[in-house]
């Protein structure tokens, strides 16, 4: 099979797909000519109906990671083209980034950080003063994969209560994972101390956090989206912060990525950006990697591969 990877990908994975057919790799200017693709892995490459297009022999698009919304998944489905992804792969790295960011948001560490290295002449400064995560409630916007093991890390380590928002889960599995299920998104932002969200990027997500759920939301709270851009509107989120310093905010994902060092929330105190490193660990790139890999190997044996995006 030849196997086209526009973006870079782990060298235990690499090796993996030279195993399992021909492979042209990525290069600082781009792959230029590619018209006799069979399988592609991407991870922010956009594949889009030109690019598939051009494809004329393509069977899968294999993306690295979870979202597809850089995919035109229609048309890879008209075109009778399977596309994956890797849904367990990232999990536990993207939670742990999602913890960690809302522990940096609830002890104020970067601005500590970033005091101390202007240098500081008084030890535990007011300004400095957090909050403790521990017997604090967590919302959940989105109760999958990622949504679960953020709840149950905050629940089991910090002893926190969990509460969901997710129409795509019952209220019997909600139970199961001891969450207090909502079914109405403000209800639930009015009830918790500590908002996470773990939602693809649709139509029906876009600025699903606006101003209406940022001013039902407690003074204090905490928001942090390890997600996707333009789930959370940005310019209602800069007014939000820069009218009540009381709230923080964390973002691994922007609505322009890579974020711009003129983004006007990287001006406020108040705010954590990071860009878009969720996934970026060892462990989580090896695993998405080869579930790539092994999707395309599927695939190339006859078989149905296993993580379908685009049901065929």
């Amino acid at each position: 099979m030849r196997i086209y990877i526009f973006d870079p990908i782990h060298q235990i994975p690499l090796e993996e797909a030279h195993k399992a057919g021909d492979v042209i790799i990525w290069n600082e200017d781009g792959i230029k000519e590619y018209e006799d693709a069979e399988a592609i892995i991407v991870r922010t490459k956009t594949v889009s109906k030109e690019l598939i297009d051009e494809m004329p022999n393509l069977k899968i698009i294999a993306k690295h990671g979870i979202g597809t919304d850089n995919i035109d998944l229609d048309y890879a489905k008209e075109k009778g083209i399977f596309v994956t992804n890797t849904p367990t792969a990232n999990m536990n790295s993207v939670a742990e980034l999602a913890v960690t960011l809302a522990l940096s948001c609830a002890r104020k560490i970067t601005m500590s950080d970033r005091l101390t290295r202007q240098g500081i002449d008084t030890l535990a400064p007011k300004e400095l003063t957090g909050i403790e995560l521990t017997g604090k409630i967590v919302g959940l916007i989105g109760a999958g994969r990622i949504g679960q093991r953020i709840g149950t890390i905050l629940r089991d380590g910090f002893g926190m209560e969990v509460s969901c928002f997710d129409p795509f889960m019952s209220e019997k599995k909600a139970n199961e994972f001891g969450f207090k299920k909502y079914d109405n998104l403000l209800d639930m932002l009015k009830d918790v101390d500590v908002v996470s969200i773990s939602v693809p990027l649709t139509d029906s997500t876009i600025n699903l956090i606006d101003e209406e759920e940022l001013g039902v939301m407690k003074e204090s709270s905490i928001l942090v989206n390890t997600a996707r851009g333009r789930i959370v509107n940005e310019k209602a989120l800069y007014k939000a912060l820069s009218n009540n310093p009381k709230m923080y905010v964390a973002m691994d994902v922007f609505e322009v990525e890579p974020p711009k060092a003129d983004n006007p929330l990287l001006s406020l105190d108040n705010f954590i950006g990071t860009p878009h490193i969720g996934a970026a660990t060892e462990e989580a790139l090896i695993r998405m990697g080869n579930t790539a890999v092994e999707e395309i190997n599927l695939v190339s044996s006859g078989l149905k591969p296993r993580y379908i995006v685009n049901q065929l």
